[in-house]
Order: C-alpha cells, then sequence, then structure tokens
C-alpha cells in the first residue's frame, strides 16, 4: 500500500530552506510539502521513493513541474515523458495524468 505524508510548511519570513538537503526520502512513501499556498495558486514539494507516483488525475488548474533531482515518468493524455534533473514540464489543465518516479525524485510543483 502506497503511503502518502502531507504537510503545509510555516515558512516565515526570511527562513532559508535547501529543497534538496533539508527534506528527506521516506521508504515507499510519498511526502508532500505545501510550501506556499493562497488564492492566486500554490507551491508544492514532492518527494517520491523510487516506483512511487500518483495515479491519473486531472487538476483545475495548469502547473508547472520542475525536476530537482531524479527522475519521473508523466503520462499526459497518453503521451509518455521522461524528466531528468533540471527539467520542467508544464501540466494543462484539466487534462488527465499521472507519474511514477523511476528513481528517487524530488519535484517542485508551481499551482497557478
Amino acid at each position: 500500500m502506497q503511503n502518502i505524508i502531507t504537510e503545509q510548511l510555516n515558512l516565515d519570513k526570511g527562513l532559508v530552506k535547501n529543497l534538496l538537503n533539508d527534506y528527506e526520502y521516506q521508504s515507499e512513501s510519498i511526502t508532500i510539502k505545501t510550501i506556499s499556498k493562497n488564492s492566486a495558486g500554490s507551491i508544492v514539494l514532492f518527494i517520491l521513493d523510487k516506483e512511487q507516483g500518483l495515479i491519473e488525475h486531472a487538476a483545475s488548474s495548469k502547473a508547472l513541474a520542475y525536476l530537482l533531482e531524479g527522475e519521473i515518468n508523466f503520462t499526459i493524455s497518453g503521451q509518455e515523458y521522461k524528466l531528468k534533473k533540471g527539467d520542467i514540464l508544464t501540466l494543462p489543465a484539466k487534462v488527465p495524468h499521472s507519474l511514477i518516479a523511476s528513481e528517487k525524485a524530488k519535484m517542485l510543483l508551481v499551482i497557478i
């Protein structure tokens, strides 16, 4: 069974965090850390252990995925994309997509 851990980060003004080093992988889990959320959108950090992912779903808003480390395979409307460290991918609103980490990965998702 997949384990999803969610957390709202309390990043006070002036607090510095390193997204690569300050957050650890959890075995057989996806950790989702909301960095910022308001009426304009959200910034979310996903930390995925190898072979962990999200089943097909569609979001109401468009988003930009930025892969900080690792590899993630995205499927958007049947089209496959392999993201590697440093890659970005735009996700259209209301379009079905899924993802799975082919190795441990950290991804920043900006929802607008």
